[in-house]
């Protein structure tokens, strides 16, 4: 009982502040860059501003000053998500480590450390989806099989465990753990007993339609709704969206950014490319000549470079969330992740729990909150900007 309590007082004094810090800014530079607010009610709200204040006018001496016509404005509503790190460690491990606070901490830290990397991917790939966490759709198999055939790889690691669905439905009907990936034929091999697998989709455990409402949601042109506003009834909601013909250019991406400066009141300060996107816009650097200024390093590791667009710099990152053939940018001012601090649960002050039927003790580190943009039409996408041919 002495060593699980030192233990405790460990995770909490040593490892907790560094863990909530890296978490917090470490998944994307794009986290690194947001607002943090701390989450004070389930259901967060943003007040939207529509356009210009409406009580200018000019006249003439005498005349009747201008109607008032105060700024319009839309709410926004989004409920809180929750997110968990799972932190485990044996009965053997606790016994056998000394009084020592270094052996100890040598104990701990390869679990913390792989439970931190999963954290920090989930929570990175989260930001840049739409909320439903769907990691990919799902080829029907032949047969029972420990083999899947899935749309795209990149939102899957290696020891996830995964939830199946069947199209249309919202009941998963098996849960299995991904033991390898086949990313050039885009095939994921699981563990446990084989099945037929159904024509579907993929999420990651638990988590259908209980992720962050990320840029997934602000970009996907099918998406209906967001942030409980019909898009459809709300035009201005919806970024720019530039088709550059695979002729990606600084003449474009200072023509997106003037646009939105100068019609959706934002000052586009972060731009992210996708994979394929990052390629040709560098490749066009080096065949124009284009000398980098300025780079910026963030605290994930992450490199980008500073670009002037027109009046404005913004920072260019090479982002593996983002569709290959797409850039992303956005006014990071305008976002905020209203949310609480990371934190271990806790009963009586105690962090671990002995799981049921087992010799692990179990510590869970939580957080709640979600993603909002104010002024999600003022961010603009970039398709098409590698030549289909």
């Amino acid at each position: 009982m002495q060593n699980i309590l030192k233990i405790e007082d460990i995770l909490k004094n040593k490892y907790l502040p560094a863990l909530k810090n890296q978490i917090g800014t470490e998944p994307s530079p794009f986290l690194e860059k947001v607002k943090k607010v701390p989450l004070c009610n389930n259901t967060i709200k943003g007040a939207a501003p529509i356009g210009l204040n409406g009580g200018f006018g000019f006249g003439y001496e005498g005349s009747a000053t201008p109607v008032s016509g105060g700024q319009l404005y839309e709410q926004f509503t989004l409920d809180a998500v929750d997110m968990y790190v799972d932190i485990r460690i044996s009965d053997k491990t606790v016994k056998l480590a000394s009084s020592n606070s270094s052996s100890m901490i040598n104990a701990l830290n390869q679990e913390v450390k792989s439970s931190y990397e999963t954290a920090k991917w989930n929570v990175g790939r989260a930001l840049f989806g739409d909320g439903s966490g769907i990691l990919a759709n799902v080829n029907a198999s032949s047969g029972a099989v420990n083999v899947a055939t899935v749309s795209d790889t990149k939102f899957i690691r290696e020891g996830l465990t995964l939830d199946f669905y069947k199209k249309g439905e919202t009941t998963s009907y098996a849960k299995r753990r991904v033991i390898a990936i086949d990313r050039t034929n885009n095939t994921i091999k699981f563990d446990g007993s084989a099945m037929n697998v159904y024509e579907g989709f993929i999420t990651v455990q638990n988590s259908y339609n209980r992720e962050l409402v990320g840029l997934g949601a602000i970009f996907d042109d099918n998406a209906t709704t967001l942030y409980g506003i019909d898009k459809a009834n709300a035009p201005w909601i919806k970024p720019l969206s530039v088709d550059c013909k695979g002729e990606l250019s600084d003449l474009v991406l200072s023509e997106a950014v003037k646009d939105c400066y100068d019609y959706k009141n934002s000052v586009i300060d972060l731009i992210m490319m996708g994979d394929d996107a990052y390629k040709a816009y560098t490749q066009y650097m080096k065949e124009n000549n284009v000398v980098i200024a300025d780079k910026h390093k963030f605290v994930g590791g992450a490199t980008g470079f500073t670009v002037l667009c027109g009046n404005t710099e913004a920072i260019v990152i090479n982002e593996r969330f983002v569709p290959a053939n797409e850039v992303w940018g956005v006014d990071t001012s305008s976002f905020k992740l209203e949310a609480t601090d990371w934190a271990f649960a806790s009963k009586d002050g105690g962090i671990f729990n002995l799981m049921p039927d087992t010799s692990v003790y179990r510590a869970l580190l939580a957080c709640y909150g979600n993603l909002m943009c104010e002024n999600p039409g003022g961010c603009f996408k970039i398709r098409n900007c590698v030549s289909a041919e």
